[in-house]
């Protein structure tokens, strides 16, 4: 192994006229508010087939903008994951709504649709359904398990833009859909993210709540719904549009990586890879993989300290609210963590940001290998 060597869970990769539009946003001096935030909604509009977009702050920020919109009351539940980021089941607490935690499933590491409906109850209102590290989720059964109980399904696509599902982009299946522009995400503003809704009815709504409820053509200061300040800047949404003109090759680079990873790891017992669904084409956030401690003689915990000490970062599975101690009023039911727990235990996320060269990949997955055999 290479002493020195350094490799980076994940860099921020610049592909265009990142610079150059951001200077030109400094120099127009609109930098709140401006022409790069409607051209950077209007192009993702058209790329993801999308009804409509509203740039926001950051992927959070899209979420409380989505649960604000659709009138969530507290006392009321949201059905979420119990494996995947907690930003949605944060912010449920933070508005005093119950986040009720379904068990996901061991192939494609997203919600199971078998455990849904036993959580429904008269006070579920929404079910926040993720696409896992970029793995299209269970689109048609819980659309349809949604559709019976008349509740409605937030699209969280924070990791899968660009990610399909018979030829249609995710974020056009939930009533609405929320994306992350964070630094580390496949398109990266930054901190940024994105709201976009199929219901004309919450069009009007998701407008007034992101920018204060002001109705500014009626007058200043004119306060039409409780709001809050959910707007992206303009020099961010510079950086984003740059992007965006060279999305082919960020989904190019996001493929290579993945594949160059499988080539070189998915024969290694003990390894194995998420599982993505038929008809759907994901573009994985980043790349991460099972070890099976069945098969295993070492923890996941043990490997990634072992990675680091020669010059490689990476990361675990997300925990689970079982394992997180101020979710200590949802533990009660432990079978709703089984399959998260698992996972959450025994996963590492690799390196996989778009410009990591070939080379790193083989140094990384030759150190893997090394590891666990």
């Amino acid at each position: 192994m290479e002493a020195g060597k350094k490799i980076n869970w994940y860099e921020v990769s610049y592909w265009g006229r990142e610079k150059a539009y951001v200077l030109e946003a400094i120099e127009s001096t609109w930098i709140s508010g401006g022409q790069y935030i409607q051209r950077l909604e209007e192009r993702l509009t058209e790329l993801l087939q999308l009804p409509n977009a509203f740039a926001v702050a950051n992927g959070t920020a899209a979420l409380q903008l989505a649960f604000l919109t659709i009138d969530l009351q507290p006392g009321d539940e949201v059905l979420v994951p119990s494996f995947g980021f907690m930003a949605a089941a944060n912010v449920l607490k933070l508005m005093h709504i119950k986040p009720v935690f379904v068990d996901v499933e061991d192939e494609f590491w997203c919600m199971d649709p078998k455990k849904i409906e036993e959580n429904i109850t008269e006070r579920t209102k929404a079910i926040v359904l993720i696409h896992n590290y970029g793995v299209i989720s269970y689109i048609e059964e819980v659309q349809k398990i949604a559709a019976a109980h008349n509740i409605l399904i937030i699209e969280d696509c924070a990791e899968a833009i660009f990610s399909s599902y018979k030829n249609v982009y995710c974020g056009n299946f939930g009533d609405i859909s929320t994306f992350s522009f964070h630094a580390t995400k496949t398109v990266s503003t930054g901190e940024g993210g994105m709201v976009s809704t199929r219901h004309e009815e919450f069009v009007e709504k998701i407008k007034l709540i992101r920018s204060h409820g002001l109705k500014r053509e009626k007058k200043h200061y004119w306060h039409e719904h409780y709001g809050n300040n959910f707007r992206m800047s303009n020099v961010l949404a510079a950086i984003g549009l740059a992007q965006i003109e060279c999305i082919e090759k960020i989904i190019q680079a996001k493929k290579l990586i993945l594949k160059e990873y499988q080539d070189r790891l998915a024969h290694v017992n003990g390894i194995n890879f998420q599982s993505s669904f038929p008809d759907s084409n994901p573009l994985l956030w980043v790349v991460a993989i099972y070890l099976d401690p069945k098969i295993l003689n070492t923890s996941r915990d043990k490997v990634i300290a072992d990675l680091k000490e020669r010059g490689i970062e990476c990361r675990p599975g997300f925990y689970t609210p079982y394992q997180l101690e101020i979710y200590e009023s949802e533990r009660n039911n432990i079978r709703s963590y089984e399959c998260a727990n698992r996972l959450a235990e025994n996963i590492i996320v690799l390196p996989s940001y778009p410009k990591l060269p070939s080379s790193d990949i083989d140094y990384i997955s030759l150190a893997l290998t090394e590891l666990i055999s």
